[in-house]
């Protein structure tokens, strides 16, 4: 099973705070895994190490088998910080950032996965929060990415739009591609995770499939328990 992404003992300092002390993490090929903890958790600080925009302070972090940044052009990644030019239609931005990957999909076929076909011609300022967030998956997605890291990505969205995007990303996982993803959606990671990986206090303390965590109790009952500063409770998951 070829491992996709990987953080070994990672540590990341800003000044006097550690944003992850120690944080372990491996994510195979095909995958679907979800990363759960509580604001502050050190989850936003992983994903940008991944893709390269921050470097650790120490540890070993690798993407693809190289160093974060260096394989872009085979990365996705829908970030909860990302801007859009207001004024440039869905098409056009989807287009323009095509252009930055060797071989991008046609944005047709992009616009179709996404159900933004009837919103083409559409400038991003005219569109729903549930709509932007499908058009920064298909900016994920026209490079026909092999790993897609996604952070909040259905954090503004409805029930039917929630469900919608995720068959969407499944068909991206079909076709090949790896996905890690953050949410605070419990029963979101329970319903399509492959496995469920909890932060908190910058590093790993659980990482297994939804159902051996629910085996010992509801997901958001054992999130709860895992995310206090009890060290019998962190111990219980080695």
């Amino acid at each position: 099973m070829m491992t996709v992404l990987s953080m070994t003992d990672v540590h990341k300092r800003y000044g006097p705070t550690a944003a992850l002390a120690g944080a372990d993490l491996a994510v195979h090929r095909g995958e679907v895994v979800a990363l759960l903890g509580p604001n502050g958790a050190g989850k936003t600080t992983m994903f940008e190490l991944l893709l390269g925009l921050v470097r650790p302070t120490s540890g070993r972090v690798r993407v693809l088998g190289a160093a974060p940044g260096t394989s872009r052009h085979r990365v996705g990644a829908m970030l909860q910080s990302a801007g859009l030019p207001e004024q440039v239609t869905v098409a056009e931005l989807v287009e323009l950032v095509g252009r930055s990957y060797p071989r991008p999909l046609p944005t047709p076929q992009v616009l179709e996965r996404t159900a933004l076909t009837d919103r083409a011609r559409r400038t991003v300022t005219a569109l729903s929060g549930g709509e932007r967030q499908r058009l920064l998956l298909a900016m994920a997605l026209v490079g026909a990415p092999e790993l897609l890291l996604l952070d909040e990505p259905t954090a503004a969205m409805d029930v039917a739009s929630r469900r919608a995007f995720w068959r969407l990303t499944r068909a991206s996982v079909a076709e090949g591609a790896t996905v890690l993803f953050a949410t605070h959606d419990l029963l979101e990671a329970e319903a399509v995770a492959d496995r469920v990986v909890v932060v908190a206090r910058g590093r790993v303390i659980a990482d297994a499939p939804p159902h051996e965590l629910a085996e010992h109790d509801h997901l958001e009952e054992v999130f709860l328990a895992l995310t206090e500063e009890s060290p019998t409770v962190e111990g219980a998951w080695p």
